[in-house]
């Protein structure tokens, strides 16, 4: 794209949906809330006063000043105290999980996940050739009996799991939050069957309503999860810069790992924007922001949920984050009702692919970050109106 270029939004309009249809399939954060000036003006700052730093090969570990002042957030939110060998950059989420499924497992290592779970994540374990096993869960999240029996089980075949992979705050896809008295239990097990813990807590920032329960990464003290972090929801995607929370001696493993030390840092030249942006006073009012937006749009979506939903259909209630997950009545399959939504020209996801072992195919997943208030309540309403149908047809 030339600089004269004018930003076609038809790229994002496209990945959520074809014109004249509405999508409630992708978790996309809206490009109206992108600090796209804010960005330039750290760009500008950034080239103009130190681009011999800003463009030559960064340190394994990350822009040292970005590093600082997400430990100083932590401190000053969370009365986390994270030392420098604790964390690291990296390029976004996505890459913080593959390195650590690259460094830490073999193929045919056993992944427990909750049911269900990030279907990209579950694509990700497949690569690595890891055998991804579900534990049940409810609305307040992964059920700590269901992972003692699943532990239990896998000891009595003299098996054994080497992580447990979590989003715990607002977690996609079910919008649902682990409960606060049911986070040190899990840890408990961990410690016991000697499990690492992957904390995926890419939507911590997005809260609608107070605040959310404390890390795992802060009960268990650092000693055996890993906190991942991202920019992507609470900026911008096309950053692509997150940040991994963990014991010091696998930081410094994956620091010290081949592929940081042939990539002369993760993108230093966006770190250096990052910090600036940062250090300027504007992440913090640019999240009261997105709260705000998202909110609205959650409770658009709740709402229309229950004026258009035949008897029968349920549904979370996320405190933040970008997703709900609705269970349709009994004997309908999401299969039949996405295909049929996709005719009234709504799209909606199956929740089929978020399951690491065979679905029940009653579930749809729903995306409320990138549709308007407006376009939530008449999508509902259609979706609505496609489930009642549906339901007299059987």
């Amino acid at each position: 794209m030339s600089p004269n270029t004018e930003y076609d939004p038809l790229a994002s309009v496209q990945a959520a949906g074809p014109p004249g249809t509405i999508s409630f399939i992708y978790g996309l954060p809206d490009p109206a809330t992108f600090p796209a000036e804010d960005l330039r003006r750290a760009a500008d700052t950034v080239l103009r006063e130190r681009p011999e730093l800003a463009l030559q090969y960064g340190p394994e570990q990350g822009y040292g000043p970005l590093i600082d002042f997400l430990r100083e957030r932590l401190a000053r939110q969370e009365e986390l105290d994270v030392e420098r060998p604790q964390i690291m950059l990296s390029a976004g989420a996505a890459q913080a999980l593959d390195h650590l499924c690259t460094l830490l497992t073999r193929p045919g290592d056993i992944v427990l996940v909750q049911a269900p779970t990030y279907h990209e994540a579950l694509r990700l374990f497949r690569d690595h050739g890891l055998r991804a096993l579900s534990v049940a869960a409810d609305d307040d999240g992964l059920r700590v009996d269901a992972l003692a029996e699943r532990l239990a089980a896998l000891a009595r075949r003299g098996e054994a799991a080497r992580l447990l992979y979590l989003i715990p705050t607002f977690q996609n896809p079910g919008g649902v939050t682990l409960a606060a008295e049911r986070r040190r239990p899990i840890l408990e097990l961990a410690e016991r069957y000697n499990l690492l813990v992957i904390e995926d807590d890419v939507y911590r920032d997005l809260a609608f309503e107070g605040s959310p329960p404390i890390s795992l990464f802060a009960l268990d003290g650092g000693r055996r999860v890993l906190r991942i972090g991202s920019f992507s929801k609470i900026l911008a995607p096309g950053v692509r810069m997150g940040w991994l929370l963990g014991p010091p001696g696998i930081i410094e493993r994956l620091v010290g790992s081949g592929l940081r030390c042939m990539s002369g840092g993760v993108n230093p030249f966006m770190a250096n924007i990052l910090a600036a942006y940062c250090r300027a006073g504007k992440l913090d009012p640019h999240i009261a922001h997105l709260r705000t937006v998202y909110r609205r749009r959650r409770d658009a979506m709740l709402n229309a949920l229950a004026d258009f939903m035949p008897p029968g259909t349920r549904w979370t209630q996320p405190g933040g984050g970008f997703f709900i997950w609705l269970t349709l009545p009994e004997p309908l399959r999401a299969d039949r009702v996405v295909a049929q939504a996709k005719k009234a020209r709504v799209w909606v996801l199956s929740g089929d692919p978020f399951f690491a072992e065979p679905p029940t195919g009653q579930h749809l997943r729903l995306a409320f970050s990138y549709v308007t208030p407006e376009q939530i309540r008449r999508g509902i309403e259609i979706l609505g109106t496609v489930v009642k149908k549906a339901r007299k047809e059987e």
